[in-house]
Formats: C-alpha cells, structure tokens, sequence
C-alpha cells in the first residue's frame, strides 16, 4: 500500500498500527496490523479482533497482508475472514472454525490485492499478474496483461474489481486499465496516466477508479470515464474504497472523502485524536475504518473510536 508514514511519535514500540480491516458484523471487526517497533518493513501481520468494544489477540501470520475480505457464508460453512500477503500466504478463517493456509506460487513478484468477485477470490499484484482461486485451487489468469519480469518491476496491477467472471476491470500504475471478458485481457483506453490503486465495482454497473493526486473517475468500457476529480483534493492519494449504505467512501490517507452520485466531498468525522484511513469495510449496520491507531466505526448515524490497548 502507499502511505505517507506512520504515526510514532511518542509512542511505545509495541504499539501497533492498522493497515486494513474486515468488517463481519455491525458489533465486530477484524483488524491487520504491524509492530511499531518493526519499523519501515515489519516481517508479521497481527490479527486482532474487536468485538462489542473489547480487543483479542487471534495470531500473527509470518507476511504482510496487502488483500483482505470477506468470503459470504455458504451451504458448507460459516462466513470466513480471507487475508493474503504479498509474498503469497493466503489465510482463511471461517468463524468458529480453525483457519486453514493456502499459498499462490508466485514467479518472484508480490501481490497487492485480494478481492472476492461473485463468490470467487482473485488477487493482482507486480509485472501486471493476476491469479484466480476455483475448486481446483488457484491458477494464472493473466495471459496477455502480464509481462515478464526482468531486472526490475516495471509495471503493477494494483486493484482490480468486476461484475462476474467475464467482467472484469483491472488498473495500476501510469494509469494502467484492462478488461477480462471470460476470454482474454484487453487494454482499455484509460482516462489517466497517474497510478490507479482503487478499482470498485458500483451496484449500477458503473466502474470507479480513483487512486494518486486525488483522481476519481466513474464510467464502464462501453460508456467511457467521467472524470469527478475535485482540485481540492488533488493533494490526497485514494487507496481503498467502501460502499455503505449507498454511499462510495474513499480512504485517502488523513481524510475520508464520500462519493454520492457523481460528487466528491471530504467527510467531517467527529471523533476527537489523530484521525487515518487507509481501509474500510462495512456489513448492512456498520462501516469500520482504520488507519494508524485510529478505529473507527460509523452506523450512519454516529462516529464511535476504539482504542487498542
């Protein structure tokens, strides 16, 4: 993920700052975060959860989480917390349930997200690679977009999002914007050339993309990109994206931005201490944000903090 740095000073090494969340119930929230104490490039992700106000610790995972989300409950088990890291290590926690591990074989590259896309897990990451999770486990997908890596990473999918199995949208850096129809990969026509880190499928089948100098941008391959960008906000870098209650909320470092039908506009939170975003999630009653130390959670209402202890 980018970031502006961390928050540390005056703070114990053992504190911990959260990079992601998965929301999986109004009450409750799963938290990813690192060690102070570790520096620029921690070697763990804590996992810690949140549940009706009170913090338990649930284990360290030996990689950095970059993808999070929440796989639906089925017929064979219970809603389940998903996580994957850079290098690789996928973690499924169904609730109540012990977790299990998988690893995506990786042509030395790292991967920068996970998203669940109709029921099934996709993860993108460097040199344009795209991998998808069926019963038979996880295969590439990236014929055509992927390029090989050389001496240094040269290009990124960053995010990617989509409506089903042929509709797929995927963007990274200089602007990068590619389509999966079922069949193969094509290059779209991108309505930027600055770096896309958000990708995010609207209920209205609108595609939003927004990601460094505050850009945001709606539209489909079909209808083309409305640019939303607000020059006032061209100092943000947009990272993660929320959909609650029929609003876009954009994560963008040290302000929460709202994107109700085509307006962009910061979002007054009235929580007292230092305020981050870096990931949101949200289930039908809540929306939790963190960033740093500041936990979050939003009930359409009312703004509520938690602090881990």
């Amino acid at each position: 993920m980018s970031s502006e740095g961390h928050r540390t000073e005056g703070r114990p090494d053992t504190d911990l700052y959260f990079t992601h969340v998965i929301s999986g119930a109004p009450n409750a929230a799963l938290l990813l975060g690192h060690l102070y104490m570790e520096g620029h490039e921690p070697s763990i992700t804590r996992v810690m959860l949140v549940r009706d106000g009170t913090f338990y610790f649930v284990y360290d995972l030996p990689d950095i989480i970059y993808g999070a989300t929440l796989l639906p409950a089925t017929d064979a088990r219970p809603f389940a917390y998903a996580m994957l890291g850079r290098r690789g290590l996928l973690r499924i926690n169904p609730t109540g349930q012990a977790p299990w591990d998988e690893t995506l074989a990786l042509p030395n590259a790292y991967l920068m997200q996970l998203q669940n896309i109709a029921g099934a897990l996709y993860a993108c990451g460097t040199q344009q690679q795209v991998h998808h999770r069926s019963a038979e486990g996880w295969t590439r997908m990236d014929a055509g977009c992927h390029v090989p890596l050389l001496d240094q990473v040269t290009c990124c999918f960053n995010a990617m999002d989509g409506f089903g199995p042929d509709d797929i949208y995927a963007g990274g850096d200089g602007g990068a914007l590619w389509h999966w129809d079922g069949v193969q990969w094509q290059a779209l026509v991108s309505p930027t050339a600055l770096t896309i880190r958000v990708v995010h499928a609207m209920p209205d089948g609108s595609v939003v993309l927004a990601g460094d100098a505050g850009t945001v941008f709606r539209g489909n391959r079909r209808a083309g990109w409305r640019t939303l960008t607000v020059p006032a906000l061209e100092h943000l870098g947009i990272e993660c994206a929320c959909l609650f209650q029929g609003t876009l909320y954009l994560c963008a470092q040290r302000e929460l931005l709202a994107l109700s039908g085509d307006q962009v506009a910061t979002v007054e939170v009235p929580v007292d201490g230092h305020r981050a975003y870096y990931s949101a999630s949200a289930t039908d009653g809540a929306m939790w944000t963190v960033g740093d130390d500041a936990i979050l959670r939003f009930d359409g209402a009312t703004w509520e903090r938690f602090t881990c202890p």
